[in-house]
Order: C-alpha cells, then structure tokens, then sequence
C-alpha cells in the first residue's frame, strides 16, 4: 500500500489516511481525497492530529498553528510550512511548549548551518509558533526562546536566465532520460513559457482559468485583453494585473488549450475531466504547483548533466522576466510586471542580473 507524504500516513484507495497505533491495532484516520492536493491534505492531517494529540504538547501547539496561522497563507507557502512543521513537531515531541529553551531551538537549528535560507525559514517559523503559544497561554509572556538566535541572511541571486538556458531547460523537460518524448513534456513547456512571459508564481499561472468566474473574479483568468493575475503572497497589497496579448503570448495559450481539447477527445464519456482550469495534466486533472515542481526537478536533472545549464531555480525565471521587461519597456513596466509597490523594490530585484551595454566615453 502507497505511503503518504507525511511519515505515519498511507494512501488507500483515494484518500489519504493517518494511521494511528493502539497496542497491536490500527486505527486509520480518513483525511483528504489525493487529488485535492497537498494543501488540503495537510489541513486534514493538522486537523486530526490537534484531535488526539495532547493539547499541552508541543506537536498539539505546531497543529494549532497550522489550523490558526497556516491556513491563512498561500497554498505554496502552506506547503512549505507544513514539511517545515512536521520536523518541528517530530524534534519537540517529548517537551511541552513551556518547556523549551533557547539552546533546546539553536541545537535544532544547526542542522541547517551551511544553509541560510533555510535555516532562516525554520527559524522564523519556529518564532511564530512560540510567539503564538505565548497568545494561548502555553509559554509565559515575553519568553519565546527563538528572540535571542540570530538571522543568517543571505545575499540574493544572481542568476540570470539566459534565453539559450531556457530553451535548454524546455528540451530537457520535453523528452524522458530515455530521449523519448515526455507524455507530459508539452504542458510542462507550455508553463514554464507562461511562467517567463507573465512573471507569475507558479502557484498563480497553474490557477489560471479558461475564462472569468463570476463567484470569484479575481482569481487568474483568461480574458479579452490577455490573462489576469494578482499574487498570493502579496494579499495586502496585491492589485490586479493583465498581461496583454502578445503574439507568443497568445500561442502559448492556444497551445494549452488544444492541448486540453486532444485529452477530453481520447477518453470516454464516464472518463472526461471537466475543469475550468487552463492547465491541466496528462489524466486531465488540474496541473498543482507539486507536480510542476517535481516536473522541473526532473528537468533539471537533465537538463545539467550537458554542463551547457547551471543549476536552475523556478524563481529565477520570474528574476528574468522582471530584468528582460526592464530592459526593453522600462522600469515602470516591469515594477507593472511584478506588481511591486515602487520601483525601488524592482530596481533592487533586478541588478545586476544581467550584463549591460554602454558606449565608450570618446
């Protein structure tokens, strides 16, 4: 039987399942459907797990916050949180949230020493959940053990994309370690392209719909003047954005489109996956951020092997989009592009990502 994505769960049928020890029975929890993802997955299982789970235990508190503070975040980041959650709760399983000190967090933060920004991320994580233990009387006020720990930081990348690593990174997706053509490789194409033309997230252009949704519509969609999008991560100040038509823009799209339209022929009446979502996967089902994801690595795998492609994040293409549009519309254009609240955040986004041209002085 498939194990889940989480140690202690298991896939049955559909479903995913948290399977509980009782003495020499096993007691299996129902949580989410697969094929609602791993967000939704991870709600179920912080849900059941601050079920029986000892309320005066630090796993219960790491599962109260998933429920409180996680669940308000953004799919991605909620996917992110979650993975970093369960090593919090499994390191601290045997002390009551009042119990930790400073150097109980600064032993586990070393595991992570030669890498800043993931050492940074546990950290902050790890601060929010005691700052919100102090909130629900599980620590005294005042006494989060994270506050004393410094920040590593870490310099920004550099990395600049060139168009020749994108059309590499393309081929390496299109066709399997066996060279032949990868079953899903056009869609993957087709994202990365979008991704790179719209400057989007990946957890925004894999929402991206056919066309509005009157119940709700700002989610990213197709429409008369190009796709809209408005980032996640960014609620607060997010704005609405189009990305007008552009003839690669619009090929693109029809691509995905007929794509969508070829899957839908193939398969029989009781199989058909009908979706609004523009991308979608090989068995018709919407594309997630996890499978895009787990498609790049793959990729990417390949794609370096050649020495011809350094090591790629999805990140840097949004890095290219910005510097690219930058380049040849303009500041204000790109800061559009990003939705940044200034041009200073766009400036600082985009230096020195790619090499400039200037004329000699005589």
């Amino acid at each position: 039987m498939p194990k889940g994505p989480v140690k202690g769960t298991q896939i049955k049928g559909s479903r995913y399942y948290l399977v509980e020890a009782q003495g020499t029975k096993r007691i299996w929890h129902p949580l989410s459907k697969v094929g609602e993802g791993l967000p939704a997955f991870y709600r179920a299982l912080a849900d059941r797990m601050a079920t029986i789970a000892n309320p005066e235990t630090m796993p219960a508190a790491v599962s109260k916050w998933c429920i409180e503070v996680m669940a308000k975040h953004a799919d991605k980041t909620q996917i992110d949180e979650q993975r970093r959650a369960n090593d919090i709760a499994a390191a601290f399983q045997d002390f009551a949230p009042r119990e930790v000190e400073t150097p109980d967090c600064y032993e586990f933060l070393q595991q992570f020493d030669a890498m800043a920004r993931t050492y940074d991320a546990y950290r902050s994580q790890l601060r929010s959940i005691f700052r919100y233990c102090e909130l629900w009387g599980l620590r005294p006020a005042g006494s989060n053990p994270v506050d004393a720990i410094p920040t590593k930081g870490y310099k920004p990348r550099k990395r600049y994309v060139t168009d020749s690593h994108l059309r590499r990174i393309k081929v390496a997706g299109l066709y399997g370690d066996d060279g032949r053509l990868n079953p899903s490789g056009l869609v993957f194409c087709c994202v990365v392209e979008l991704l790179y033309l719209t400057g989007a997230d990946v957890g925004v252009v894999v929402r991206i719909r056919e066309q509005a949704d009157p119940g709700e519509p700002d989610e990213p969609h197709v429409c008369t003047e190009g796709i809209m999008l408005r980032r996640d991560k960014t609620d607060g100040t997010s704005r609405p954005v189009i990305v007008e038509w552009t003839p690669r823009l619009r090929a693109v799209v029809a691509r995905l489109q007929a794509l969508k339209a070829q899957r839908m022929a193939k398969k029989r009446m009781a199989q058909r996956v009908v979706t609004p979502w523009l991308i979608t996967k090989v068995d018709g089902t919407p594309m997630n951020y996890e499978a895009f994801s787990n498609a790049w690595q793959k990729a990417m795998k390949r794609a370096t092997k050649t020495g011809k492609v350094p090591p790629t994040m999805i990140r840097d293409l949004r890095a290219k989009a910005a510097t690219d549009k930058e380049e040849s519309h303009g500041m204000g254009a790109a800061s559009d592009l990003m939705d940044h609240t200034t041009q200073t955040q766009t400036a600082a986004y985009v230096r020195r990502k790619k090499t400039r041209r200037v004329g000699a002085v005589r």
